[in-house]
């Protein structure tokens, strides 16, 4: 991937935010798989994630990056920019909200919560995600979702209510409209910390999730269970190349130390074409792309 005018042009227009040119975005995600971007952009202060969109719009595509832990990477790498928040890190706490900045891991929020004897998120606890990330796909398990825990979350256009947020299953409004959020205010509750760390000892142990480099759940539960659909179809164990359907859960891919990203690609698609043929549903991914396949 060359360094070309436009990137140093964008690099010398944010002045001392930090950059990277031909960045490795794919060994920044869970699979560790995939190549380079063209420049990543790593804001440490809210006007600076505000700077660093303004400037990118109009002259080359981006994707504002949490943890990327549900990220597969294109081997070809991203012919574009990646803003990674991972220095997003301020919180607050004011009675029963708890403020967090984009880049905070959720857990982090869960267990600092529960030492202030809040509660609520504890179903969250082994989602591997950012604030950022498990807002804006509405992560979630067990039944409950983060955002029916959001009281407000502020993004580059604007602060939205919990009503504005357009939250669905795995999706929101700000992953429909591709909006870099900033940060979230939780709604919690007061609960004594001993009943809590039960909680999370409990969650903990029913979302055991398999051994090896995964990105958790490939597809979505859309009124099925995906990991059983895929069982039934007979792909537990299945190969391409470095990547494997986990024998222990079927809606995970494993990836080897050798596996690239085209052979998780190529192990999706045949996934999802099979199932479609032997059963007459169509997967979708909660899996993100980023590059092209």
């Amino acid at each position: 991937m060359t360094l070309d005018n436009c990137s140093l042009q964008i690099v010398n227009s944010l002045g001392q935010i930090e950059t990277q040119l031909d960045y490795p975005i794919g060994a920044y995600t869970r699979y560790k798989t995939g190549g380079n971007a063209r420049l990543a952009i790593f804001p440490k202060t809210e006007n600076e994630l505000k700077t660093a969109v303004q400037t990118l719009k109009g002259f080359m595509p981006y994707e504002v990056i949490g943890a990327g832990t549900n990220l597969l990477v294109s081997d070809k790498g991203y012919n574009g920019a990646v803003i990674i928040t991972k220095n997003l890190q301020e919180v607050r706490l004011s009675g029963n909200l708890y403020i967090a900045e984009s880049g905070v891991k959720l857990s982090s929020v869960i267990k600092d919560a529960n030492l202030n004897s809040l509660g609520g998120l504890e179903f969250a606890i082994g989602i591997p995600a950012s604030v950022g990330g498990a807002v804006c796909m509405n992560a979630g398990c067990f039944g409950k979702s983060v955002g029916d825990y959001v009281r407000y979350v502020v993004t580059d256009r604007g602060t939205y209510s919990r009503n504005d947020c357009e939250f669905g299953y795995r999706t929101s409004k700000f992953k429909q409209e591709k909006q870099a959020i900033i940060k979230v205010c939780f709604s919690l509750n007061p609960c004594e910390s001993d009943i809590l760390e039960e909680k999370i000892k409990n969650y903990s142990a029913m979302r055991r999730n398999p051994r090896g480099k995964s990105c958790g759940s490939v597809f979505k539960n859309e009124g099925y269970f995906a990991g059983r659909v895929i069982d039934e179809c007979g792909f537990k164990g299945y190969k391409i190349g470095g990547a494997r359907v986990s024998p222990e859960h079927a809606n995970f891919i494993i990836a080897s130390d050798s596996a690239t990203s085209q052979n998780i690609y190529d192990l999706i698609k045949v996934i999802k074409e099979k199932v479609y043929e032997k059963r007459q549903i169509s997967l979708t991914e909660e899996l993100v792309y980023l590059g092209e396949f």
